[in-house]
């Protein structure tokens, strides 16, 4: 393709997945025209490279000599440097950061703003602390370089001196989520043990001040409010590995073993059931005490939780005609799984209007498979007696001996 083309990027990325697309994130990984060969022990390294290079002589592809690396433990990438020890900060743009002169104009402000966006992922609240800089952007009454600008400044550029070093997850190991809320705000670290299963290690930090509505929820509200927008943020993480929470109070209990649950609690319900999230009783403060800062320095600015949700979190919604003196009735259907995965039960109640209510809960015992259908039927009766409905017709599919 010509130089100058706005889709050449995308064009030039969806061919190299197409023709590594058995490597990509398994021997390789491509960034358009970054290439690594990466290896965990170091008899894979040649392994990996001949069969990179079968790969690019079978399709004519070349590579610059002068930009090739072998053998590297340790290096850029995206502008990170990318190491056994995690992910950190390239010294290069930091020494750059910190060598730059007090801005007097707001073009020299939007610059200096500009380049701390790179780092804005390993500093925790610079938002906040570059709160007197942003103001020098108001277009209406633009303030002066102060005092209070410089403080901030340096106060930057000193944390510029030790930045953290990003953890990446480990495969095969349960993930632990410190949360904490407040009044009016939230925090939460997440980390993972080590190999040693002695030490925590930090991944990500995330905090998030509730909006004028969500502050007016209830304790045990908050809780799940708050749990389901983690699980948004952390969802790359969280979807495919055991989380263990540790909080004050347990949001995942009270959704799931509820009987009957409305409105955005439903949906949050159906929204944390494709995790794997276990409640653990809090043993240690030292990650609830991070999770208790993070809360308590929050931002003002903060993001809506949105209730809607995907399609594929429901399997199925079927609506049946029914006869002119059934009306009135409502619908249940229930049904139960026991497997080496585990325990499961759920239960949708459906209105004579068509609305659909489920309920699904997790099993903590060992149960077979007919003990699993008789605790989703009797889940979905005590939801229904819950809500006073007087014709209700069941449906299942096992033969179950009811008295």
């Amino acid at each position: 393709m010509p130089f100058g083309l706005k889709n050449a990027g995308a064009t030039y990325q969806r061919a190299m997945v197409t023709l590594f697309y058995d490597m990509v994130h398994k021997e390789i990984e491509v960034y358009v025209n970054d290439m690594i060969a990466k290896f965990r022990r170091e008899e894979e390294h040649v392994v990996n490279l001949k069969k990179l290079f079968d790969r690019l002589r079978k399709f004519q592809l070349k590579l610059n000599l002068a930009k090739c690396t072998f053998g590297a433990t340790s290096g850029k990438l995206l502008g990170f440097i990318v190491s056994e020890r995690g992910i950190e900060v390239d010294p290069d743009k930091i020494r750059a950061i910190q060598e730059l002169p007090p801005p007097r104009t707001q073009k020299e402000v939007r610059g200096f703003l500009g380049r701390l966006n790179y780092i804005i992922r390993f500093i925790a609240q610079l938002t906040n602390q570059c709160d007197p800089i942003f103001r020098l952007l108001r277009k209406h009454n633009p303030g002066e370089w102060n005092e209070e600008c410089q403080v901030a400044f340096d106060k930057i550029k000193q944390c510029l001196s030790s930045p953290p070093v990003l953890v990446p997850p480990t495969q095969g190991r349960p993930l632990i989520l410190y949360l904490t809320v407040f009044k009016n705000s939230m925090g939460c670290v997440l980390g993972q043990h080590d190999e040693s299963g002695k030490k925590k290690k930090a991944i990500y930090y995330l905090s998030k001040k509730f909006t004028k509505y969500e502050a007016k929820y209830s304790s045990i509200e908050k809780f799940c409010c708050a749990l389901v927008w983690v699980a948004r943020r952390l969802r790359q993480y969280m979807l495919y590995q055991t989380t263990w929470l540790i909080s004050k109070l347990d949001p995942i209990k009270y959704m799931m073993e509820s009987p009957a649950l409305s409105g955005r609690m439903a949906r949050w319900q159906i929204l944390l059931s494709e995790y794997d999230i276990a409640y653990v009783s809090q043993k240690s403060i030292k990650g609830s005490a991070i999770a208790d800062f993070l809360a308590t320095r929050t931002t003002e600015e903060y993001e809506p939780l949105r209730f809607d949700f995907p399609d594929e979190d429901l399997m199925c919604i079927t609506e049946m005609k029914s006869e002119s003196s059934k009306e009135k009735s409502w619908k249940m259907c229930f049904d139960g799984a026991s497997n080496a995965l585990g325990h499961g039960i759920g239960a949708i109640l459906v209105s004579p209007n068509g609305n659909h209510y489920p309920f699904t809960t997790r099993l903590n015992f060992f149960c077979t498979n007919n003990i699993a259908e008789y605790k989703a039927c009797i889940m979905g009766l005590r939801a229904a007696i819950k809500r006073n409905i007087k014709i209700l017709e069941v449906y299942g599919d096992s033969a179950l001996v009811v008295y």
